[in-house]
């Protein structure tokens, strides 16, 4: 299976680093520093689940056109940069070419449906906490790698499966399933439910969790988002607000999110749009109130 890994971040490096090291005919789209170090010294993984090892891609490359038509597209950009991903993964995508977003926000397919050639379009969540430790290597201090795929309508590709089965066979945690609808939205309640909070404090995990009326800010965001999957037909389990409350009860003080530590550090392109704000989009299209949402839309108003 010729598979092309576009985004080598945390994620994509991650799974890029993974498949790379059994199949030989991996391809890496990546950009600047990290481009250049790794067609230099190939990408280097750190993972408490993979142990380190170092992978030589068959390409690396930030021109898809080189790599010519594939089998498979996994896409691990940040939101922020879909639209542009899509234009430059077009080159490779043929009629059977499975394409597999991994990004933040919840049905990323329905983004980018338009915006893709005819293809095999499918959605995924992965959870795992790993990150560019420098230009050329990958950190994943944990050995949380869990991968969720699903088709958004119909059964699943056979594509697909033999996808999840090469994940599988290179260490991860990967299943196939019918409803990754609910998968999606469970994912996006936690992520973007926390990102929301901690962008409205503008603080870490410790001092929200030991006030409250913050924590009830916390789950009132929780609450939007599970009301705004409600009205799109997706029913997530009664018990998730609370199941959600406990993860972020067990994080360190440290702990935020990308999406916050991005606007905390000024950077000057955020996921604020494609998941806070998109947000109170999907709450709006279905007539359920944001409030929390819509209060952190406002308040970085002039970042999105």
């Amino acid at each position: 299976m010729k598979i092309a890994v576009v985004g080598i971040g945390g994620v994509g490096g991650l799974i890029g680093g993974a498949l790379a090291r059994v199949l030989p005919q991996t391809i890496f789209i990546a950009r600047g520093e990290h481009l250049k170090v790794i067609r230099e010294e190939g990408l280097t993984v750190r993972s408490g689940l993979l142990g380190e090892f170092t992978v030589v891609p068959a390409l690396v490359t930030d021109r898809a056109e080189e790599a010519g038509i594939v089998d498979a597209v996994i896409l691990a950009t940040k939101g922020y940069d879909l639209e542009e991903a899509c234009r430059q993964i077009a080159p490779m995508i043929g009629e059977q070419t499975l394409v597999v977003p991994l990004l933040n926000g919840v049905m990323v397919s329905q983004l980018m449906r338009p915006l893709l050639p005819p293809c095999v379009l499918a959605d995924g969540c992965m959870s795992c906490f790993s990150y560019i430790e420098r230009p050329g290597v990958i950190a994943h201090p944990s050995t949380l790698a869990t991968l969720t795929l699903g088709m958004a309508e119909g059964e699943p590709h056979p594509a697909l499966i033999h996808l999840t089965m090469l994940l599988e066979s290179v260490g991860f945690k990967a299943s196939v399933t019918k409803e990754i609808r609910q998968a999606s939205w469970q994912k996006y309640v936690l992520m973007c439910g926390v990102s929301t909070a901690y962008a409205w404090f503008d603080q870490p995990a410790g001092p929200i969790r030991e006030d409250p009326e913050k924590l009830d800010f916390l789950r009132r965001c929780h609450q939007e988002i599970i009301d705004t999957a409600s009205g799109h037909g997706v029913a997530l389990p009664e018990d998730l607000i609370d199941r959600c409350m406990q993860s972020f009860l067990a994080q360190p003080p440290e702990a935020t999110s990308s999406l916050y530590r991005d606007l905390r550090d000024g950077k000057p392109r955020t996921e604020l749009r494609p998941v806070i704000a998109r947000m109170c989009e999907l709450g709006a299209e279905v007539g359920v109130p944001t409030p929390c949402h819509q209060a952190v839309v406002d308040k970085y108003r002039d970042r999105l």
